[in-house]
């Protein structure tokens, strides 16, 4: 699967854990969607990264751009988290689509 921005694309995987970082990934090498969650949590985290919530259709709704450890980024309209490898898409603008290819 793939997400795409801007004729940009990167591999992706789905998940519902919101912990994921926390156990398996000393560096992120491709994006992660975190379905049903529109709040995350870098406290376990061994990298920076960007945190993009969006809602159900990939609408972005805020972007936390280099988020560090022990940092809690929330959007209560959000109902995914898409966490991505640090300056993977540049130029993300809110209210503005991802598109997923299979």
């Amino acid at each position: 699967m793939k997400l795409i921005y801007n004729n940009k694309e990167i591999s992706v995987t789905n998940t519902y854990n919101e912990t994921i970082m926390k156990y398996k990934y000393q560096k992120l090498y491709y994006a992660i969607i975190i379905n049903e969650c529109n709040s995350y949590s870098s406290i376990q985290n061994k990298q920076r990264i960007d945190v993009i919530m969006t809602d159900e259709n990939y609408k972005i709704l805020s972007i936390k751009k280099e988020m560090h450890e022990n940092t809690i980024f929330e959007n209560e309209n959000a109902t995914k988290t898409i966490l991505l490898p640090l300056d993977t898409f540049k130029d993300l603008k809110i209210n503005t689509y991802f598109t997923i290819k299979e």
